[in-house]
């Protein structure tokens, strides 16, 4: 008897203990959206102007989130593609120096860079509380594999490769296994991984950091029936179509029956579709947090790995472009100490994630001092009177990347600069009064210009950021490596065929092999040329 009032007691003392460092430690939720342009949500990152949210997009849950908390005007993404944004905001630096700056980086592979000894978030907020659960759900980054290497305890990566999630267009991608009509995107079965999360947090009480990185809406898009037969009878109704808008898309068998004006319509439906369910997916998860009483301690913070391939309307480009709308993009916090239907618009950058989070948990353990993320604990609890740390040299989004225009962006305080990283070509831009990136100021501010150029160059070299010419040499190496084994295997190709005693079955065989790799070292010796051209290209867009 005596034993089981200790061991009782000693429950209860456990229990009250987990209670109340639940209740000193605060809880993170990170919702990452997927190619999300600035404007393509129904909540205008600046009160006032409605003319920054979509006309058609439905998203309701963000519009609550956004009434409990801070909207963000000036947010950026690291990169304007995913890959480098994904690295740049687990590691809290700049793509340049985390070296991980495009998609197919050539140069990082040829250098073999480790991404696993950077700190991550989760390895932070490790070393600053052991209690602290840590979890990764959705869309990854390849060049960081397994992201239980990194500090998380739970993800849900359960296919061939880290990253074998890829766009979330199949269930298994080596496999071309079907996601299930009724998840599109995956986006209903990450919220339901997510809420089990949450579910046993509510019961153990343990602090957590949960990352909800979406496949939506990231091409290719797909979007619930129902949900997308509402947008095609608004369409229709807008457009005055008499029958309305059939539903059929262009991967279907009659897809040639469906007029181009209505098949544009369709897409618009679709794609306002998808956006809506990715809504309803993290409204799922806002309200398993509600539910489980864990709201009130924990912060929410909802963004964009980069720019949308959208319209991104007043702003300039999109995806993979360094104009405003490739890296200027949606974001919304909520959470203990933050003012509610309140408006940020200092501007502020994903990398500076890592640093917040460090902050506002209370680490003891220092920071390593190579990262470029500043607390944003100040603006979070006083808006745009909060005071934030000086930055040594603004934002710097480097962009050397052979297969689009290759541009580096420069933005300190109102001032962006841009340079073509092919004909040296410089831009400025006062992106507070004029985010539309309309009237070229670098002849009307000369000693401005060289100030930027200055000091950008000077953060380049300091952290050892890839050049143009670094990376068009290893893209050329790398095409004419492939190219020459493509060559050695149609010779001993071609050499087996000519034995005379093959059997009908292995000569097929080899021919279609011989055909296979024919096309590859088509679409290689395209791809050089390719390059060749893209050096000499002074295209801005």
């Amino acid at each position: 008897m005596r034993l089981l009032t200790f061991s009782l007691l000693t429950l209860a003392v456990t229990f009250a203990v987990a209670r109340v460092h639940a209740e000193e430690a605060p809880n993170f939720v990170i919702i990452y959206a997927d190619d999300l342009g600035y404007t393509q949500t129904s909540v205008p990152m600046m009160k006032g102007h409605p003319e920054l949210a979509h006309k058609l997009h439905q998203t309701p849950n963000l519009e609550q989130l956004a009434s409990r908390g801070m909207r963000f005007s000036n947010a950026y993404c690291p990169s304007p593609v995913c890959t480098s944004s994904r690295a740049s905001i687990q590691h809290g630096k700049t793509t340049a120096r985390v070296g991980c700056i495009s998609i197919h980086d050539v140069v990082m592979n040829k250098r073999e860079v480790d991404l696993g000894k950077n700190l991550s978030i989760a390895e932070m907020i490790k070393e600053a509380d052991d209690e602290y659960v840590t979890a990764f759900f959705g869309k990854g980054c390849t060049p960081m594999r397994w992201f239980k290497e990194h500090g998380y305890d739970m993800t849900d990566f359960n296919h061939k490769t880290p990253n074998g999630n890829a766009h979330g267009d199949w269930w298994e991608p080596a496999y071309k296994t079907p996601i299930p009509l009724d998840d599109p995107k995956r986006v209903f079965s990450l919220a339901r991984t997510a809420q089990q999360f949450l579910n046993q947090r509510g019961k153990d009480r343990k602090p957590f950091y949960m990352m909800v990185s979406h496949y939506a809406v990231h091409v290719r898009n797909t979007s619930l029936k129902s949900t997308r037969e509402k947008y095609l009878r608004l369409l229709a109704t807008e457009n005055d179509i008499q029958g309305g808008i059939p539903d059929i898309s262009k991967f279907d068998t009659n897809a040639d029956a469906m007029p181009k004006k209505l098949q544009a319509l369709w897409e618009k439906a679709n794609y306002a579709a998808m956006m809506e369910n990715m809504d309803s997916s993290i409204g799922m998860v806002l309200d398993e947090l509600k539910s489980q009483g864990l709201e009130e301690n924990t912060y929410v913070i909802f963004s964009s790995d980069n720019g949308g391939g959208q319209s991104n309307a007043p702003l300039q480009g999109g995806k993979a472009k360094m104009w405003e709308g490739g890296l200027r993009v949606p974001m919304i916090v909520a959470g203990p100490g933050i003012a509610a239907n309140s408006q940020c618009d200092k501007p502020v950058a994903q990398w500076d994630y890592l640093t917040t989070m460090h902050d506002l948990v209370g680490s003891n353990v220092a920071l390593p001092d190579d990262l470029d993320g500043i607390s944003l604990r100040p603006v979070f609890e006083n808006g745009n009177k909060g005071k934030l740390a000086e930055r040594d040299t603004g934002f710097v989004f480097h962009f050397p990347a052979h297969y689009t225009v290759p541009i580096t962006a420069y933005r300190k305080g109102d001032y962006k600069l841009m340079r073509h990283l092919n004909s040296g070509e410089i831009k400025l831009f006062n992106v507070v009064s004029d985010m539309g990136e309309t009237n070229d100021l670098a002849n009307d501010l000369p000693a401005k210009t060289a100030e930027m150029v200055r000091d950008l160059d000077a953060y380049l070299e300091k952290v050892g950021a890839w050049t143009m010419r670094e990376v068009y040499d290893t893209r050329a190496e790398e095409l004419d490596n492939w190219i020459g084994q493509d060559q050695e295997k149609i010779a001993k190709l071609t050499l087996q065929l000519n034995d005379a005693g093959l059997s009908e079955t292995t000569r097929d065989d080899l021919n279609e092999q011989l055909a296979s790799v024919l096309a590859r070292l088509k679409h290689h010796r395209s791809n050089l040329e390719k390059l060749n051209k893209d050096q000499e290209s002074k295209r801005w867009f």
